[in-house]
């Protein structure tokens, strides 16, 4: 039997969606939402700073990353399979590289970022 990897990239879009579909609306809510009405309340403005004190805690880096990381990984199996069932599927190492590697440059730069805060 061929030993597959497939298994790897298919956890990982698992993971990705169940990310996407739970957490990341969360996310946008908090930011889009609740802090500016929270901060219009108080008769402030939200500024860059008050969300550059807010990704400055760890935890909300580290979930940050996380949603991040998953969600990309996501969007690269699944792109990848569209392509596959466009008819590209005699490309497959180059699909493979540009998908997954935009996956990880992706997170490459996401962490890059959340780490100079």
């Amino acid at each position: 039997m061929k030993k597959s990897n497939e298994a790897l990239w298919w956890s990982l879009f698992s993971a990705g969606g169940v990310m996407s579909a739970l957490f990341l609306p969360v996310f946008v809510v908090i930011t889009g939402l609740v802090v500016p009405s929270m901060a219009a309340r108080n008769g402030s403005r939200v500024t860059h700073e008050h969300f550059v004190a807010i990704v400055s805690w760890w935890p909300v880096r580290l979930a940050l990353f996380g949603i991040i990381f998953l969600t990309a990984f996501h969007a690269a199996h699944r792109i990848r399979h569209v392509l596959m069932d466009l008819g590209w599927r005699h490309h497959g190492l180059p699909l493979i590289v540009l998908c997954y590697g935009g996956a990880i440059a992706c997170t490459g730069a996401a962490g890059w970022i959340l780490g100079t805060f």
